[in-house]
């Protein structure tokens, strides 16, 4: 099982790139057949270095904030981690989420760094919540601080207000959803016991033991409801995440004005808000390694729906992804390698 482990998380399958590069290579001859790819190409070989360093400089920060948050709210648990051995597991945790389906990859490289430290299962599981909770909370910020731009602007004729109205009302029926669940012990160990014992059924046989045990799931669910209350009780580090949760989004979204202003296009910053959030937004359903194909389909219509032009549209999305995409990808491998050596993954 270790060495399977150790396959997985330090070397990328190869047939995993393959399928990536291909994913990326039709959507990009999609995208720039449709827009006008002598236009689009030309925009792109002639992109300012000063901007597309940019873009590499913010996208680097971005981790920097996703590692400051995790470590904060580690802190809350009583837990302190190595600054750089945890930036390490950031970005390998994101390498991984690049190569395969979903961000169950991700979680399994973070899961893992965090118990060889020490760290309860239950207790890694409230750590994510706390951290999806101020992410949820920064990008709804976002979210209506670039409709209010766009409002302000009296660029709204044509905007689809009903499915501004639609998505807000569906975030807040989910979120009081898991609010009322969360709020129900009992039924939490009752879901995540009946979710292993399902998992069992299945790896159980194929591993050959037993992988259900209530009394590790009642340990489980114990810890993360103390860490949860260890949280209410310390609202300025909860808040710290918060603010690194806008910081890494805000990265983000800088990261993508910076592209529009390489291919010499100057938008308001505003607008490129209202793109990048509604694109993630949208983008994180998709059931593809890291959204690729997806997002940048969706930055695009976005983008020309705000009336920008669709050589302008393509080639900023296609200049942002690529490095954005593509960047922890290299770095993240070497650093799960790393880990690995230092019996630390």
């Amino acid at each position: 099982m270790r060495d399977t482990q150790t396959a997985s998380t330090t070397r990328p399958p190869r047939h995993w790139i393959i399928i990536i590069l291909l994913l990326g290579l039709g959507s990009t001859i999609l995208l720039t057949g449709a827009a006008g790819a002598s236009q689009t190409l030309f925009l792109l070989r002639n992109a300012n270095l000063f901007f597309v360093a940019c873009i590499v400089l913010f996208q680097s920060l971005r981790y920097v904030a996703m590692t400051l948050s995790t470590r904060v709210v580690a802190e809350i648990v009583n837990m302190r981690v190595s600054f750089f051995r945890l930036f390490e597991a950031t970005v390998a945790a994101q390498a991984a989420n690049r190569t395969f389906v979903g961000g169950a990859a991700g979680l399994v490289v973070r899961g893992a760094f965090f118990i060889k430290q020490g760290m309860h299962a239950g207790t890694f599981a409230a750590v994510e919540g706390i951290e999806d909770v101020v992410s949820l909370c920064a990008i709804s910020l976002m979210f209506l601080s670039g409709v209010a731009i766009v409002f302000a602007s009296g660029a709204t004729s044509g905007f689809r207000w009903d499915v501004i109205a639609y998505t807000v009302v569906g975030a807040l029926v989910i979120a009081g959803a898991v609010i009322w669940f969360i709020r129900r012990p009992v039924l939490v160990e009752r879901g995540l016991g009946a979710i292993v014992r399902g998992v069992n059924r299945i790896l159980g046989k194929l591993l050959r033991r037993n992988l259900y045990d209530a009394a590790r799931i009642h340990r489980a669910v114990e810890d993360f409801y103390r860490a949860l209350a260890l949280a209410q009780r310390d609202p300025m580090r909860v808040f710290i995440s918060f603010g690194c949760a806008l910081a890494r989004l805000g990265c983000d979204w800088i990261a993508l004005y910076f592209a529009f202003r390489a291919v010499g296009y100057d938008v308001p910053p505003g607008t490129v808000l209202l793109i990048f959030v509604v694109s993630t937004s949208v983008a994180t359903l998709a059931a593809v390694p890291g959204q690729i194909g997806v997002m940048e389909t969706i930055l695009t219509v976005m983008s020309t729906a705000l009336g920008i032009p669709a050589p302008v549209a393509v080639s900023a999305t296609l200049l942002y992804r690529l490095i954005s995409f593509w960047l922890p990808i290299p770095f993240g491998y070497a650093f799960a390698w790393n880990l690995e050596r230092n019996e630390l993954l």
